[in-house]
């Protein structure tokens, strides 16, 4: 089937299925509120706090210089998992319709793991990085199938904007959470508690989506009418189905970049720019200020030019973002409070883009996924993403210990992934759903 063809198939069983989506405002609700409560794990642990608490207190001052190789190979071995099941969970959930039970799992297992990252102390490198591709896999692998709901929940042409709407709660509840543990650390709280801080708020919020949401049986019903023998013969299909593969392509490049930059960034603002805990703190929660409506813009901006050309934009601008970063960290260029400044602004405008690059990725995918077989289409997704979270930070990790600690070579990869993925993305053509409602905005 080719690209036409399967959009086609898209539209003709949303059809069938009728217009009007089987669910209430509040399970449109908790669906947001989920990514609202798991958005910590990646805010907290993954991006800020328990980030500089690795390096700084777990990692050996003898080994301190490797910090950025473990935290690099311990988030690519957890994207690894993912990548290894993501495909054979998503097409088991659509086969018994079992998308919910699923969340439910990852839900656990990820709040437990996440929680006892705070037993890791000094010297305790393997226990951390053990616990970091447990967790990182339960939050990976349940957003397979939080992100699989979403195409059972609205209208097609809707997608792009409940996507947006999702992610600028998962913003909000970045941005609440890390002003929670930034108050309990000021307050004289060890670094390290904030993974319990995490692991309660991802359960507190996003368990709500567990007990609400519902898998669709029309989904199931009309499953068989667009889904081939199995998983195997899908990823066969991949070939003929050119628009969904170089899509996935592009995805892979792009989200390179994305991954080391959620995995590195706060150390890289302390080692290229002297930034102390507090300011990184400060800057990762401007950065959550800034995408919650970054994200809602560029929703809107999906719908009036499409999602795949909203993507382009936001990665026209990561490429500007990158190479103000290097030159912000390049030695003798600017004084240390000059380039302090200067990345506020180049960090701002990083974070404009970092909502409207994902969720825009995560609608189209949802815009050609026909009914029944979202948890497959999005499990893909996940192989083509979390691959990318396999070189990605690996590559910055090696790269920065290569240099000795200098991150500005390692920075460049990040661009080169940017570009690599904006080539590949112009190749690909818009779903009909955005074309509808590009035309009709």
């Amino acid at each position: 089937m080719g690209s036409d063809g399967l959009a086609s198939t898209v539209l003709n069983v949303h059809a069938v299925a009728g217009t009007t989506p089987r669910s209430s405002k509040r399970q449109r609700f908790v669906w947001c509120l989920y990514d609202f409560g798991n958005s910590a794990y990646p805010t907290i642990i993954m991006t800020a706090v328990y980030a500089l608490y690795f390096a700084d207190v777990v990692v050996p001052a003898e080994q301190r210089t490797s910090s950025d190789k473990w935290w690099g190979w311990a988030n690519g071995i957890g994207a690894l998992f993912v990548v290894l099941s993501a495909p054979f969970l998503g097409s088991l959930a659509d086969r018994i319709r079992g998308k919910r039970l699923l969340l439910m799992l990852h839900l656990v297992v990820g709040v437990a793991s996440c929680a006892a990252l705070a037993l890791a102390g000094p010297g305790d490198v393997r226990l951390a990085m053990i616990l970091i591709v447990v967790s990182l896999y339960a939050f990976e692998g349940g957003n397979v199938f939080y992100n699989a709901f979403l195409p059972e929940l609205v209208e097609a042409r809707e997608v792009s904007s409940l996507g947006a709407r999702g992610w600028a709660f998962g913003y909000a509840g970045g941005l609440l959470s890390l002003g929670v543990v930034i108050g309990a650390i000021e307050l004289g709280y060890d670094a390290r508690y904030c993974a319990v801080i995490a692991a309660a708020w991802w359960l507190a919020f996003g368990v709500w989506a567990v007990v609400w949401l519902r898998d669709d049986p029309r989904e199931a019903a009309l499953a068989s009418s667009a889904r081939g023998p199995g998983i195997g013969a899908r990823l066969q299909a991949l070939r003929t189905e050119g628009n969904l593969l170089r899509f996935l392509i592009a995805l892979f490049f792009y989200m390179n970049a994305l991954s080391t930059i959620f995995v590195f960034a706060a150390v890289f603002t302390r080692t290229s720019l002297g930034f102390e805990r507090l300011e990184s703190l400060l800057l990762i929660l401007l950065l959550n200020v800034v995408a919650m409506p970054g994200s809602l813009v560029f929703g809107r901006l999906a719908r009036r030019i499409g999602t795949l050309r909203s993507i382009e934009i936001s990665l026209v601008l990561w490429i500007l973002v990158v190479v103000a970063s290097i030159l912000t960290a390049w030695p003798g260029l600017f004084d240390a409070a000059t380039s302090k400044a200067a990345f506020w602004g180049v960090a701002s405008l990083a974070a404009l883009c970092i909502g409207a690059t994902q969720a825009t990725s995560r609608s189209y995918v949802g815009e050609i996924s026909p009914p029944g077989m979202s948890g497959e289409f999005f499990g893909m997704m996940a192989i083509a993403g979390r691959a990318s979270a396999i070189v990605g930070p690996i590559v910055f990790g090696e790269l920065s210990d290569l240099c000795g600690g200098d991150q500005r070579l390692a920075l460049g990869s990040v661009g080169a992934f940017f570009l690599l993925g904006l080539v590949l993305l112009m190749r690909c053509r818009p779903s009909r759903a955005s074309e509808t409602g590009a035309h009709t905005a």
